[in-house]
């Protein structure tokens, strides 16, 4: 916080911002989800990790192909209302980030 105050990013690794957003991104998914939860909406909201892909943001060092990294996407896209909102999946599972396990 202190190194943002005084405009000081020297500190921070080239892709903590990246690893940051997805953090936030996570956290709003599960602020949204409740949210939803206690709407009348037939609509569900959750947030995934493709995994590491090769691709050019990886510089092609990703073990997956992009069709193997578009799994769990299409899963959390099909999941049925009863799947609940503000989830994390991960390798096609549904994935606890606070305490870093597959539920």
């Amino acid at each position: 916080i202190e190194a943002v105050k005084a405009d000081d990013y020297s500190l921070f690794k080239k892709d903590s911002a990246y690893s940051l957003s997805k953090c936030f991104l996570i956290a709003h998914t599960r602020i949204l989800g409740g949210q939803i939860k206690d709407s009348s909406k037939k609509v569900i909201l959750n947030c995934c990790c493709p995994g590491y892909v090769d691709t050019d943001m990886t510089s092609h060092k990703g073990h997956l192909t992009i069709d193997q990294g578009a799994v769990t996407p299409v899963l959390v896209c099909t999941l049925p209302l009863e799947a609940g909102s503000g989830q994390f999946y991960r390798e096609e599972k549904l994935f606890d980030w606070e305490n870093n396990k597959f539920m």
